[in-house]
């Protein structure tokens, strides 16, 4: 049986916290994306990712851990016992002993059958006299326990109202498992993170993104093994208009390990490398990766000849921004020629769009090429730009 411990690097006492950042690790070192071309490594990392998840789920980590004490109990019994068989002869010579007929005595029988029936009577009455008081003690504690847990649900609802959520939680959770007439404190608990999350969109759309991340937080506190991954889209976010550009890159990090939202989250992690970071060359290095991941995934959807079939109806609005960063990163290292590529791709897949014209148009002024950054700032006009041109386009 593999032992997910060892896989991860980890001993058997390991906590939580130490197995989410051994597999973070791990995850990281043998990406496939870091590794192209290698099936040893792709083995490697889906073996990592199969170890987390039993050992990152309570259940699945309890069973697990039943079983290697199991396995690591029968090799250390293995020949501990050994059977000795009985002599077959044993009996063999004993002389049988003589059965006589004994003599029946009815009026002690009779006396004999009395005495039990009074004494099983009496027995039965002592039983059920103590069943009906147990019974009846039962109850009454039924009673009182059901008035606290009703007591306890009162006091969490008033407090979820006062919106100390974290303490609302705390004292629904303490109540475990409910019975049929507590069905109203079981709706109660089942939609608070609903409601939580509700409150954090609320404040995210109002651009009270401090108030949502503490709503955010709550909701992972409270549920961590659950998906939320538009709450977790939305939280990166926050962190990241709130100047916590390395928690936001940590959100993002977790998408690529498990695989959602790939490109996305690439594109938003050099986002944050370059607007709040100021590391152009890390956030370059993200931009490329998902650019090499979208070209792979044209290849296998449209074949050699993407570019011929391709259309923006067909790809999420991520690759819009991909190739939109691309060329201004490119800009902003003086790569123009790159920048131009990249501009060019945009105003192929993307036509109506005027921001890859005004890119252009801001490479060719970086090239002292006046007469096509002309072009491309009429090109931007046309789709409805705004904006102030040099006065020489006019």
């Amino acid at each position: 049986m593999t032992n997910y411990y060892h896989v991860l690097g980890l001993s058997e006492d390991a906590t939580p916290n130490e197995i989410k950042a051994a597999f973070k690790k791990l995850a990281v070192k043998y990406h496939p994306d870091k590794h192209p071309n290698k099936p040893e490594m792709e083995e490697k990392f889906k073996e990592i990712n199969v170890a987390h998840q039993i050992l990152s789920d309570e259940y699945e980590k309890a069973r697990f851990d039943l079983k290697l004490k199991y396995q690591q109990f029968s090799g250390s019994q293995e020949g501990a016992y050994t059977y000795q068989p009985g002599n077959p002869n044993v009996w063999k010579n004993r002389a049988r002993a003589r059965y006589a007929q004994p003599r029946v005595d009815y009026r002690q029988n009779a006396i004999a059958t009395a005495y039990a029936f009074g004494i099983t009577f009496l027995i039965a009455l002592f039983v059920m006299t103590g069943v009906w008081v147990k019974q009846n003690y039962d109850d009454n504690q039924l009673e009182k326990r059901l008035a606290e847990r009703r007591t306890t649900y009162v006091k969490a609802k008033d407090h979820f109202e006062a919106g100390d959520y974290k303490k609302a939680f705390e004292m629904m959770t303490s109540l475990s498992f409910f019975r049929t007439e507590e069905r109203d404190m079981k709706a109660f608990k089942n939609t608070m993170l609903d409601q939580i999350v509700t409150k954090g969109n609320q404040e995210f759309r109002s651009g009270n993104y401090l108030k949502a991340i503490s709503l955010y937080e709550l909701v992972q506190e409270f549920a961590p093994n659950l998906p939320f991954y538009e709450l977790r889209q939305k939280l990166a976010e926050a962190y990241k208009r709130t100047d916590q550009p390395d928690k936001a890159i940590d959100i993002l990090k977790d998408f690529l390990v498990g695989e959602y939202e790939i490109i996305g989250s690439l594109v938003k992690i050099a986002e944050i490398q370059r607007d709040e970071l100021n590391n152009l060359e890390e956030a370059l290095d993200h931009l490329l990766i998902a650019h090499r991941l979208a070209i792979k995934r044209y290849k296998t959807y449209y074949g050699e000849g993407y570019a011929l079939v391709i259309n923006e109806k067909y790809l999420p609005k991520s690759h819009f921004y991909l190739y939109t960063n691309l060329a201004d990163l490119y800009l902003q290292l003086a790569d123009y020629e790159m920048a131009l590529k990249a501009a060019d791709w945009n105003k192929y897949v993307w036509p109506d769009s005027a921001v890859s014209y005004l890119t252009s148009a801001n490479t060719y002024l970086a090239m002292n090429d006046n007469y096509n950054a002309c072009i491309e700032f009429s090109g931007a006009r046309d789709r409805n730009w705004k904006g102030d041109t040099p006065s020489y386009c006019k």
